[in-house]
């Protein structure tokens, strides 16, 4: 007869008849008093104690059950049809034939930076985890619930720590891990969804910032700005204006891509980045649905188009980098460090104060259109999904239709006749579109040039104050 071992913790020993010892270790799933039962024997105590520490640090799951585990550990894994969450989101990511690369390797860095190495505590206290290494079908609504719960709780940040945003956690959940238990259950490697039904932090507006938005009167004094920098720099400012396009679309512009005829431009590729941030260009599929579309284009660009497309031939790009003949594309990142930040200089030493974005551009575009053909039109024009998402963008950013609703119930609650209204604050935007183009490009050139000199006028201007007519000015109107 062997002499009894000492006792270990989470071991139980029994004694077999010929006198020697087993060892079994028992455990309840997931550490829960209610979690289903499970044990293991052994014949010696030093590989019960190698499988109870797997058994721990794999929150109580079955270790045999999860190869990554078993195999970092030395354990012989036993033959299983059970997949962890690492190994079901990697047979998914491998499925995406149609994203982006730089979209899925963005999806895999994401997994490993928030997901898979995380190790989240239940209601009960029970912490579970590393969640790459847990079985796919031992999810539960709970786990993901305490994952969120996890990440409204972390911070990042270099220098200054910050909570993470709603918006990086919908996006976290919503893009990555829910379609990996999709997949699963397409699959039939799991039969629930737990992502369904936890709650999420609110995720706040996508609205566009006036601030960064430029609008009547100023659009023609920053592409003025904009040519004061380049020739090219121009071109690209005016014809964001005038079409809308993403930059992306704008810089896989090609010359057969433009009818002049028709007044037309169709945009049939798009430039996109691969996962080590190399720009090429796809023709299979755009930003959206209605990406890839055909809008008519204003005179001004036009012009510009066929300036740029003199000499090339039909394939050619008629906006590639500087310094090329076509071959290489432009990232935005370089124009925007290198041309667009001294069109913002110009632009404050002429007083104006905004802070566009080359993205900017686009916005601008489509909140001047807006007030004059409304949402649907303008989304199909600028390539939205769908009016929602153009709605959700740039209605705050288009007030007449407000102040339009607000005069419609005013004549209901009348009768029909509306209420002595407050005399309306004089309207640039309105007395511009009344007069002829020619005085409307002049008076925009006083403006500006005011702006630049420091003159009275300026200072009046860049103050919002009303210039009053001295008494030994005459009066417009009058003799």
């Amino acid at each position: 007869m062997s002499a009894r071992p000492r006792r270990a913790e989470g071991i139980e020993y029994r004694q077999k008849a010929d006198g020697t010892y087993s060892y079994r270790v028992p455990w309840r799933g997931g550490g829960r008093r209610t979690g289903p039962r499970g044990s293991y024997t052994f014949d010696d105590l030093e590989s019960a104690k190698i499988f109870r520490g797997a058994l721990v640090a794999n929150g109580y799951r079955d270790p045999y059950k999860n190869p990554a585990f078993a195999e970092m550990l030395g354990l012989a894994a036993q033959p299983t049809d059970v997949l962890t969450f690492t190994q079901v989101a990697n047979e998914y990511l491998a499925t995406l034939v149609d994203v982006e690369r730089r979209t899925i390797a963005q999806y895999r860095r994401t997994l490993e930076d928030h997901f898979l190495h995380a190790i989240v505590t239940l209601p009960d206290g029970t912490s579970i985890g590393p969640l790459g290494r847990l079985p796919i079908d031992e999810f539960t609504k709970d786990i993901i619930q305490a994952w969120i719960n996890l990440m409204r709780d972390k911070q990042h940040g270099k220098q200054v720590l910050k909570p993470y945003a709603p918006k990086t956690i919908l996006n976290i959940h919503g893009t990555v891990i829910s379609p990996v238990f999709d997949y699963a259950i397409d699959e039939e490697y799991c039969s629930r969804q737990p992502c369904r039904q936890v709650k999420l932090p609110e995720r706040k507006g996508r609205a566009v910032k006036a601030v960064h938005v430029i609008s009547g009167l100023e659009i023609p004094l920053w592409i003025e700005c904009a040519y004061e920098v380049d020739q090219d720099t121009g071109d690209i400012t005016l014809v964001l204006l005038a079409t809308g396009l993403r930059w992306g679309e704008l810089t896989a512009l090609r010359v057969c891509d433009v009818d002049f005829e028709a007044g037309t431009l169709t945009v049939a590729q798009v430039v996109r980045e691969d996962e080590k941030r190399r720009p090429y260009i796809e023709s299979t599929e755009g930003k959206s649905e209605n990406a890839f579309r055909t809008l008519t284009v204003p005179r001004s660009a036009l012009g510009v188009f066929a300036r740029r497309a003199e000499g090339k031939n039909p394939l050619d790009l008629l906006f590639p980098a500087p310094g090329t003949r076509g071959a290489t594309l432009w990232r935005n990142a370089n124009f925007n460090e290198h041309r667009w930040q001294k069109v913002r200089a110009n632009a404050v030493r002429r007083g104006l104060l905004k802070e566009p974005t080359p993205k900017g551009l686009r916005h601008a575009h489509a909140s001047e259109l807006i007030p004059v053909v409304g949402i649907e039109p303008v989304s199909k024009r600028i390539g939205h999904a769908n009016v929602t998402v153009t709605s959700s963008v740039y209605s705050h950013l288009t007030p007449e239709a407000d102040s339009k609703m607000a005069n419609a119930i005013d004549s209901t609650l009348t009768g029909g006749s509306a209420p002595d209204a407050a005399p309306a604050a004089p309207s640039t935007n309105g007395a511009a579109s009344d007069l002829p183009p020619e005085l409307t490009a002049l008076l925009t050139k006083v403006i500006g040039q005011a702006l630049v000199d420091g003159t009275e006028l300026g200072a009046l201007l860049r103050q919002g104050r009303p210039v009053k007519a001295g008494p030994r000015d005459p009066v417009p109107g009058q003799p």
